[in-house]
């Protein structure tokens, strides 16, 4: 089999992954003495001669039964790469796979003491043979010349749109929280701010919001919004138009935005207030079933898998502490996920096709390049993405 390899220095801006795969033959009858090494031959990438080596019977520092594997820089320069190692079986299917950034030194090598157990690659054995996929190149590049290209201006375009009274046909009137008494009566005085807003532009937002901007028969179509705060309410809309929230505006308010959102249907910005939420909120024994109740009702599969995680981490410490009477059955999945991905991490084993264990924003990802619902449940999202890859 031809491999696709680059020889010599190669040019500023090279920023490609280069791919070499590299086959141990008759793997199951390499020596397993404690720090025996089997090199592959040399070959040239990104300027430099290299050599993967593996231990059939792990290093001298490696956990029993497991394989060491390490990349050696042969030549007589530093390097500094991202490179990674796959490991496929006889179905193609990643049975392994690890990723790192290293400053390579004049004839230095990296590795992993514990890269896979010996057993998982006997069952990945592809005739035999044991067949590893080593990537590698270089940081991006300092020194590269980037071209001027303006950028499409139709983002800018529509954000300035927004407020634009002068050509809206939809005005939101949001209730303000400080309504002050009347001086001549026991009733308060309706106070809103108006938000002018355009049906083209909202209408593919959501249902919710379509729902809402249905035209009047004549004139502009007036919307009363009482539920959210005028400051939450500008904050989604002015996303809806392309804007982009600032990270204090999001972790100060990122409850606020979540409950908005997930009422109106606004699923890119409730993610992002949810991820920013579970970045700047630390899970405590106090707080874990408050936050965990919280993202079963708004449906927040990432702030549940930050409770979960918690929990199987502390599960000592919590049982008989904590009462679990409220908490719905359907989270039990959650539950053994999360252990399930304990143990992976504990054991260094991963798959990349068991949608069962994948992290949340994974199975978001998978789905987004779908085109597929993002907002849902753990359930939901493994069952959509079953039901598209068959």
């Amino acid at each position: 089999m031809s491999i696709e390899l680059d020889v010599g220095t190669p040019q500023n801006g090279f920023n490609d992954w280069t791919t070499v795969l590299v086959r141990f033959h008759g793997f199951a009858d390499l020596p397993t003495t404690v720090g025996e090494r089997v090199y592959s031959p040399q070959f040239s990438c990104l300027g430099h001669q290299w050599r993967l080596g593996i231990y059939p019977g792990g290093e001298e520092d490696s956990r029993e039964g497991y394989v060491g594997v390490n990349l050696s820089n042969f030549s007589n320069t530093s390097i500094e790469i991202r490179y990674g190692y796959s490991v496929r079986d006889s179905d193609d299917v990643v049975r392994r796979h690890v990723s790192d950034t290293s400053a390579f030194g004049a004839f230095g090598s990296e590795g992993y003491a514990d890269f896979t157990k010996r057993s998982k690659i006997m069952e990945s054995l592809v005739d035999g043979s044991f067949i590893i996929e080593v990537r590698m190149k270089l940081p991006s590049s300092t020194d590269s010349i980037i071209r001027f290209i303006p950028t499409n201006p139709l983002c800018k375009n529509v954000l300035q749109k927004f407020m634009d009274e002068e050509s809206a046909d939809i005005v939101f009137e949001v209730d303000n929280e400080s309504c002050q008494n009347d001086e001549h009566s026991n009733k308060k005085s309706k106070n809103t701010t108006p938000f002018y807003a355009h049906r083209f532009i909202l209408q593919d937002i959501s249902t919710m919001l379509a729902e809402l901007c249905k035209p009047a028969e004549e004139g502009i179509t007036t919307v009363s919004i009482t539920d959210i705060k005028p400051g939450i309410f500008n904050h989604m809309i002015y996303y809806t138009y392309g804007g982009k929230l600032s990270d204090e505006d999001l972790k100060d308010n990122a409850k606020d935005i979540i409950n908005a959102c997930d009422k109106y249907g606004v699923v890119n910005l409730k993610l992002e207030a949810e991820a920013t939420y579970v970045e700047s909120t630390v899970i405590t024994m106090d707080n874990m079933m408050d936050n965990l109740l919280y993202a079963d009702s708004k449906n927040l599969a990432l702030l549940k898998e930050a409770v979960m995680d918690y929990i199987v981490a502390n599960k000592r410490d919590i049982m008989g502490k904590v009462s679990f009477d409220n908490v719905p059955s359907s989270m039990i999945t959650d539950v053994l996920a999360a252990m399930a991905r304990g143990e992976d991490i504990e054991y260094g084993e991963w798959n990349s096709t068991d949608y069962n264990t994948m992290r949340v924003c994974v199975l978001r990802k998978m789905l987004d390049e779908k085109g597929l619902d993002v907002d849902g449940s753990r359930e939901s999202m493994i069952a959509l993405l079953k039901e598209h890859s068959a």
